[in-house]
């Protein structure tokens, strides 16, 4: 699943993240992380924080003007313009990727395969692209923020003597990528299965309305009649 959830990450990437705007993103995290590294050296030079050794400082420099790279880029957009139709009252509205799927979809992206039921597939088909946007554009801007957070744990231990226990949460979030990717594949193969799976049947045609036989009027019986 990882690797088919690899693939339609590159595959789908444009049509989730608007280029123009990721470059930008990337240019002034560029700018961000070297302003940081500049001015860490300079500290460095005047007081020394990290350390006497040449080993340490230079880590906890590169490490904390990545972190910071990071950081900047993930706080930028990068998403595509939503739909005009994707709007409530004039506002945009992007769904996340659990509430993309309708109900009855859900349970096909799964962790076993099930085919996917004749009534089922135009559901499928039409969620499975809305939730596979979501999901790349969430980890767009979730992985540089886990990454960024986990690099400045590792600092943490490094520089600043602290336990490894005290920092595993910033790595922990990292891990979550992974299955971010992986359930990506899982959506693929739910619309994979949806392609193979036979069409629904035509609905039958309603039955017309029979012919009244009373007349029309009011049915209460007056005294008499």
């Amino acid at each position: 699943m990882f690797k088919l959830g690899w693939q339609v990450f590159r595959t789908r990437f444009d049509d989730a993240i608007d280029r123009r705007r990721f470059r930008r993103a990337a240019w002034i995290s560029a700018a961000a992380a070297t302003l940081v590294l500049i001015g860490l050296v300079v500290l460095q030079v005047v007081f020394g924080w990290a350390g006497d050794t040449a080993v340490r400082p230079t880590l906890a420099v590169v490490l904390v003007s990545g972190a910071a790279g990071l950081l900047v880029f993930a706080c930028f957009p990068k998403a595509t313009s939503p739909d005009p139709a994707a709007t409530i009252n004039g506002r945009p509205v992007r769904p996340d990727e659990r509430l993309a799927a309708r109900e009855p979809v859900q349970p096909y992206f799964g962790v076993r395969p099930r085919p996917v039921e004749s009534v089922d597939r135009e559901a499928v088909l039409t969620d499975v692209p809305l939730v596979q946007r979501a999901l790349i554009r969430r980890m767009t801007r979730f992985g540089p923020l886990a990454l960024g957070v986990a690099l400045l744990g590792v600092t943490a231990v490094i520089v600043g003597g602290w336990h490894i226990l005290s920092t595993a949460w910033t790595v922990v979030y990292v891990f979550a990528l992974p299955g971010m990717v992986r359930l990506l594949g899982r959506t693929e193969r739910a619309r994979l299965a949806a392609l193979a799976a036979p069409a629904p049947p035509e609905d039958a045609a309603a039955p017309r309305a029979s012919r009244r036989r009373d007349p029309p009027g009011s049915k209460i019986r007056l005294p008499g009649e």
